[in-house]
This record gives C-alpha cells, structure tokens and sequence, in this order.
C-alpha cells in the first residue's frame, strides 16, 4: 500500500487584536472624577497607583467605592479603605500619582479585582508574576 504524503497548508495566523480599555476615573471628595491614564493605572488585590489633581497627605486613610463587572453582565459596588503609601507630583501631567495599599479589601472582592485587572491589563507588577 502506497500512501501518498501531501503538506498541509500553513495556517495563517491572525494578528492580535487589542481589545479597547475601559475608561477609569477616579473622583476624590467632591472634585470631578479624573480620567487615568490606561498605560499607568494599576491596581490589585494589594492596593492601587491613581491620578489626583490634587496632593494627598501619606498616611491618609481614603476610603474607595469601586464599580466591577460581573460575570452576567452587571455591575457591583465594592467598597473597601486604604492607606497612602506615597504621593508625588509628575511633571508631564501635572498631576499627582497616588499609591495606596488596601486594608480590608475582603478575599473574594480582591479575586475578582484581580481577575478584572488581569483582563484590562491594569494587574501591577507584582501580582502579574504569581
């Protein structure tokens, strides 16, 4: 029995297309919500870096609301408090770049944001490597 071998044809990969980002702002206080920058905005089950037009105090315990997407479709308010670990004014923006670490962010909110921030590429870097 002869059996005739043939190539198959190379399959032609389609380019990765890069999905939108959503649009994150962040409102302090009674000031209007400032729009971050995608490229910049981190966060994770530790804490998050955000923009502010104005300086925050390090120490300053700040309590957080955050809408998250749910897997139907929905939206859910999470809350949770955090402190500022460092702020520093950053001259291309003339904002100022916020670091907070979350204090009683509960497990499961935190696996959620985790797998959120994972899917907008917001995941800071050291929760990207684990």
């Amino acid at each position: 029995m002869n059996a005739k071998r043939t190539a198959s044809p190379a399959k032609k990969r389609r380019p990765r297309q890069k999905t939108r980002k959503p649009d994150i702002r962040v409102q302090l206080d009674r000031h209007p919500t400032v729009l971050q920058p995608n490229e910049t905005f981190r966060v994770c089950p530790l804490g998050l870096q955000f923009y502010s037009p104005k300086k925050v105090a390090d120490f300053q315990v700040m309590d957080f609301r955050m809408q998250m997407a749910q897997g139907n479709g929905t939206q859910e308010e999470v809350a949770c408090s955090g402190v500022v670990v460092h702020c520093q004014k950053e001259k291309p923006t003339g904002l100022y770049r916020v670091w907070v670490k979350f204090l009683d962010l509960a497990q499961d909110n935190g696996a959620r944001l985790e797998c959120a921030a994972k899917h907008a590429d917001a995941i800071c870097p050291h929760c990207e490597n684990y």
